[in-house]
């Protein structure tokens, strides 16, 4: 397969679409779309443009939920990735609900399948990379949708149905899975 070298200012490779929710200083709910982020055992990690209404709260080290949509959310995906959490609460707007977690003081999105509750341990923003802000957050509890597992509690990897983000910066969109 022949190469060439491009100088895209971004490369999206393929990212599950995230839906992450929090509380702000008020109480109030929000939410907000990313498509930086992965865990690996109790660590999630998240990656945000430094100056946005969600990095700002979870810097503060608030409590957040990473909730997974699935394609029937594109409409709510499109929505919140196209307005601001300073604009005031996303979720009515878009369609969602949010539900107050048993453990971390985060609303999790009751129409996701996948929510992950999460503790903020860590914010790390580097001279070297200006104007990004990762977040480190310990995973507390991670809830499944009953019809998402087995008989045995297990993920069925073949019922998820993620929205993924992929382009260069510029040419940029979702893709979705084949349906099995």
């Amino acid at each position: 397969m022949e190469k060439i070298e491009v100088n895209f200012e971004k490369m999206y490779y393929g990212f599950p679409v995230i839906l992450t929710s929090f509380y702000d200083e008020n109480g109030v709910a929000h939410v907000t779309p990313s498509s930086s982020s992965y865990s690996l055992k109790d660590l999630m990690a998240l990656g945000y443009n430094s100056k946005g209404f969600a990095a700002q709260h979870l810097k503060a080290g608030t409590d957040f939920v990473v909730n997974l949509p699935d394609r029937s959310l594109q409409e709510a995906i499109n929505y919140c990735g196209s307005r601001s959490g300073a604009e005031g609460s996303k979720f009515a707007a878009a369609g969602l609900t949010p539900v107050a977690s048993e453990h971390v003081n985060a609303p999790a999105i009751k129409e996701c399948p996948i929510s992950i509750a999460c503790r903020v341990v860590e914010v790390v923003e580097s001279e070297e990379f200006p104007g990004l802000t990762h977040i480190f957050g310990r995973i507390v509890s991670r809830s499944v949708a009953k019809e998402y597992l087995s008989a045995e509690g297990r993920l069925l990897i073949d019922k998820l149905n993620p929205v993924i983000y992929a382009g260069d910066g510029v040419k940029k969109g979702f893709r979705f899975l084949q349906q099995s």
